[in-house]
């Protein structure tokens, strides 16, 4: 599977014996698309999944266009800026269900459930509601803990790690709960992230972006959705969005502080995409003077 979530991942290996999984972020995705396509690397796989990213047009109608390819991948994202999508019969791209804001891990948890390709427990329900709220940005740091605490273990041990202690407790747990030894990591990197979070949030610079009032902050790229809910919870500036630049990857995340504001379509200015609290991109030639114009 290619996939920029942990949460797919770690479902795929509950119910099959091989999975092979590619990390991958959104701009690289269509080369590494392309790369497996053209050295016939899909044809060793009996299911090609690829979760909480999207393809371009043109690879869409590649696979679309593949008879084999087409009846053996299936694209779950959660993406708004391209349910267009959605007309290509493999692509399933859902903002919203009965619970609210989806991620690509309850889209394929549901997916799974339905299809009779997983059972259900406790702790999975646990595990990928905990996952959805953190993934789309509407956590709240007084009340989702699990949310946020499988976030910060997932800081604190990097992905690989993260899927193989997720999948090797699904396996065998049926209620959810951390063990003592995650539970100290946990701990160690909330201190520091809040640390963190405060002494970033100083060196905010507030500006009028495209008629809003927003806010500038220079960021390592971990604490991009821990800084928006600090401002949201704190109320410490009258702005409407954030826009935490990450030096650290390239790339501009912009998360609503004003609930009311989609910064969707802010991010789409730049040649962004994303959701109504949460957005973004990445910075290349094709941005870069737009960009830098906002941010100056």
């Amino acid at each position: 599977m290619i996939s920029t979530g942990m949460g797919g991942i770690i479902l795929l290996k509950l119910i099959y014996k091989r999975v092979k999984y590619e990390l991958c972020e959104g701009f690289d995705v269509n080369n590494k698309f392309e790369f497996y396509y053209n050295n016939k690397l899909f044809d060793i796989y009996s299911k090609v999944y690829i979760t909480d990213l999207h393809l371009n047009k043109k690879n869409l109608d590649i696979i679309n266009n593949d008879n084999k390819l087409k009846h053996k991948l299936i694209l779950f994202d959660h993406n708004e800026s391209v349910t267009e999508f959605n007309s290509y019969d493999f692509v399933n791209i859902i903002i919203k269900d009965k619970k609210g804001y989806c991620c690509s891990t309850s889209l394929l948890y549901e997916y799974l459930l339905n299809n009779n390709k997983i059972k259900r427990t406790n702790a999975l329900d646990i595990f990928c509601e905990a996952t959805r709220i953190f993934d789309t940005g509407i956590w709240n740091v007084d009340k989702d803990d699990i949310a946020r605490d499988l976030s910060l273990l997932f800081d604190a041990i990097g992905p690989d790690d993260y899927i193989e202690k997720m999948y090797n407790k699904l396996k065998v747990e049926r209620d959810f709960s951390f063990y003592n030894n995650e539970l100290k990591l946990i701990d160690l990197k909330r201190k520091a992230t809040d640390n963190e979070v405060v002494s970033y949030i100083k060196k905010i610079r507030l500006k009028k972006i495209y008629g809003h009032k927003a806010g500038i902050i220079y960021i390592s790229y971990e604490f991009r959705n821990e800084i928006a809910q600090y401002l949201r919870k704190n109320k410490l500036y009258d702005i409407d969005f954030i826009v935490l630049v990450a030096v650290d990857n390239y790339s501009i995340s912009i998360r609503n502080i004003n609930p009311n504001v989609n910064v969707r379509l802010i991010a789409e200015k730049i040649g962004g995409k994303g959701h109504f609290g949460a957005a973004g991109c990445n910075i290349d030639e094709n941005n870069l003077d737009e960009i830098t114009k906002i941010l100056s």
